[in-house]
């Protein structure tokens, strides 16, 4: 088989300023990392795939504001490692204050069990970096307090694309014939072939694709993507591009030539995770913050307000986030992963949150207005009160 596997780390309330602070703070923190610069020529691959994917899907940049480092000397001894490609990525997300770190390899010609033990132990598996071993978990710890973030990870996600799942071109196929091994390598089950059928079909279920060559599997925090590059149906698809875009346009768009990527940039699978799980995290600090809101009833009026205020800011903001939708196909498969992520109902936890944050706002107003009142009362009365004493005397 051959992969791309991804690790990625999410932090939210990160609070590393806007886009400009964190361009600021990473280039003092983090040295070697290179700033992703959409607009100009790009000499790694990957960097290349990056910007043909967020152009041709989103007409450059991305639907949300990303700002974007690469440690280039971030990279470990890839034969040692037995990987045919590495990259790693540091991502902002300014507008909701979510960092993202992620680890991205391939592997070529490796067996099924190989990519099982990689879902078990993938991102705690020590890899020989410059300067000792150390695994995905460390490498995101190292950079996480370089650049002064304090919060664990509230996210982690594992992605694995299989651009050649044995010479086979059919996702169909590969479901009918080997679903429990698909079923393996989305959970790290190495007992997968023992699994009841009814299971492996309950955790197979929540899948999309849009072409017959591709299939997303989705299940908890991880995601198994089927891209299989090499069937006969990508290559029909591809002469299919090549021939429309050269009639229509006077060439094929390299979005359709992109081969193997680390990335995994290929069908906008890197934009929808990316979103969904800056989603997740962001409502997961909602609720995370709901217990230390509920202790501020101990502190003045003032202090309360302001917390509440705040916290009503923040889950309107996680829910708009929670109903934007790109493109039609990228919005599909985005619907997928946030039905895989069980957010819906955690959402509609949120929109009760804000019913009750409503609540009591206009309760604590009441309040406060209920105590000048009473003070105004009081005060009326005690200056009719002087006046009655001042005529009397």
């Amino acid at each position: 088989m051959n992969a791309n596997i991804t690790h990625s780390f999410y932090y939210s309330s990160a609070a590393l300023g806007t886009a400009e602070e964190f361009v600021r703070l990473v280039k003092i923190r983090v040295p070697g990392a290179v700033l992703y610069d959409p607009e100009a020529d790009q000499p790694q691959p990957y960097l290349r795939d990056l910007r043909t994917a967020e152009k041709f899907l989103h007409g450059g940049g991305q639907p949300y504001a990303a700002v974007r480092f690469f440690p280039e000397d971030l990279r470990p001894d890839l034969a040692r490692a037995g990987f045919a490609g590495w990259c790693a990525m540091i991502s902002y997300f300014p507008e909701v204050g979510v960092l993202c770190l992620s680890f991205h390899y391939a592997l070529r010609g490796v067996a099924p069990d190989q990519l099982i033990v990689l879902r078990q132990c993938g991102e705690n598996r020590p890899l020989p970096f410059p300067g000792g071993d150390r695994s995905c978990t460390e490498q995101a710890k190292a950079l996480r307090e370089a650049l002064g973030v304090a919060t664990q990870p509230g996210e982690r996600c594992y992605l694995c694309e299989i651009t050649d799942f044995g010479g086979l071109g059919d996702p169909d196929e590969i479901e009918r014939d080997h679903a429990a091994l698909l079923y393996g390598l989305l959970s790290g089950d190495e007992g997968c072939g023992f699994v009841l059928e009814s299971l492996v079909r309950e955790r197979l279920k929540c899948a999309w694709g849009s072409r017959d060559f591709i299939r997303v599997y989705a299940f908890g925090a991880a995601l198994l993507f089927l891209n299989l590059t090499g069937s006969a149906e990508r290559q029909r698809y591809l002469a299919r591009e090549q021939s429309f875009g050269a009639a229509a346009y006077g060439g094929c768009n390299d979005y359709f030539r992109m081969e193997d990527c680390p990335l995994t940039v290929n069908h906008g699978i890197l934009f929808s995770v990316e979103y969904v799980m800056m989603l997740k995290a962001l409502i997961d600090d909602v609720i995370t913050y709901q217990g230390s809101y509920s202790r501020q009833h101990g502190k003045s009026f003032y202090q309360r307000i302001r917390a509440t205020r705040d916290f009503r800011r923040t889950i309107i903001l996680v829910l708009e986030r929670a109903g934007q939708t790109e493109i039609s196909e990228i919005g599909e498969l985005s619907s997928v992963l946030l039905e895989s992520q069980h957010i819906a109902p955690v959402v509609d936890q949120v929109k009760y949150l804000l019913e009750l944050l409503e609540g009591d706002l206009n309760l604590m107003y009441s309040e406060r207005n209920n105590v000048l009142i009473t003070i105004l009362t009081v005060m009326g009365l005690l200056l009719a009160a002087a006046q009655v004493l001042l005529a009397v005397l």
